[in-house]
């Protein structure tokens, strides 16, 4: 069962197809900067930050993030970096819905809550060493365990998350976040963009999905994403392009057919104004 492992990169690639493999790698997040993190159809997120420092928004809540903070951030996480040291890198794990549900099977109710709540882990000092030692054999399962990868990896996240539930508090999940109704129109815009943007990438039709207008929502969105509703809708697809472009050997038809570009000439001129490159350049240079 083949397994994705992706070295070091500035920007973490999405899962563009329904899968039961991990996605696993490092990344110094610099092409995410100022925009929600996505992750296509990751059900769950695991990242650990590595080195550095950063400040991200986490559900609205700001939040410090330094070297050994362990983030799992669901798919209804909105998780937006604002600022990174120079040295900031993480790894990452990206985890479909089916394999997610294995890792859960054993684990206990109230931590799904208590990780929703608290998408950010600070683990004890003692702690970091066995942490550190976590992620040399997670990174060795991934590359030396062909035959019983899948079972393996499942252990070992199992492990994990069963360590934070050992250190979660008894009444922490009875509190829960209010959002204001501003907040719950953001957090359901950019739902809506990570279910139809290949679809749909006119704001017109995410404001009459919300029935609010196109004007307040960008009134929204850039008091809360500091990004018009269009700019958060191509930061959406620029990042799943990217990574067809990068990690499969579909043709540009392929890509836009797949992507629901009206044709290839089209994607091309909107990967270009996007990036300042061509499609072809992006390829070769990530190849």
């Amino acid at each position: 069962m083949a397994t994705h492992d992706i070295t070091l990169t500035d920007q973490i690639p999405v899962l563009t197809e329904e899968t039961d493999t991990l996605l696993t790698g490092e990344s110094t997040l610099a092409d995410h900067n100022g925009v929600p993190l996505t992750f296509g159809n990751a059900y769950l997120t695991l990242m650990i930050c590595r080195a550095g420092y950063a400040h991200m928004s986490l559900n609205f809540k700001s939040q410090p993030v330094r070297a050994g903070d362990i983030l799992v951030l669901a798919e209804d996480t909105i998780a937006l970096l604002k600022k990174r040291s120079r040295g900031f890198r993480v790894f990452f794990c990206l985890i479909p819905a089916s394999f997610s549900a294995e890792i859960a099977y054993v684990l206990p109710n109230p931590l799904f809550l208590f990780l929703h709540e608290y998408p950010r882990c600070i683990p004890l000092p003692e702690e970091k060493p066995l942490l550190t030692m976590w992620l040399a054999q997670m990174q060795d399962i991934t590359r030396n365990s062909p035959v019983y990868r899948h079972i393996m990896q499942r252990n070992h996240l199992q492990n994990l998350f069963l360590r934070i539930a050992e250190r979660m508090p008894p009444d922490a999940p009875a509190a829960t976040q209010k959002y204001s109704r501003k907040e719950t129109l953001c957090w359901q815009f950019w739902e809506l963009i990570c279910r139809h943007s290949r679809e749909h990438r006119d704001v017109q039709y995410y404001a009459r999905r919300l029935n609010i207008t196109p004007f307040y929502l960008s009134q929204l969105t850039g008091t809360f994403f500091n990004h018009s509703p269009k700019s958060l809708i191509n930061r959406r697809v620029i990042p799943e392009i990217k990574t067809l472009l990068r990690y499969s050997t579909l043709s540009v038809e392929q890509i836009a057919d797949k992507l629901h570009f009206d044709d290839p000439s089209y994607l091309c001129r909107y990967f270009r104004r996007e990036t300042g490159i061509s499609l072809t350049t992006y390829r070769r240079q990530n190849s």
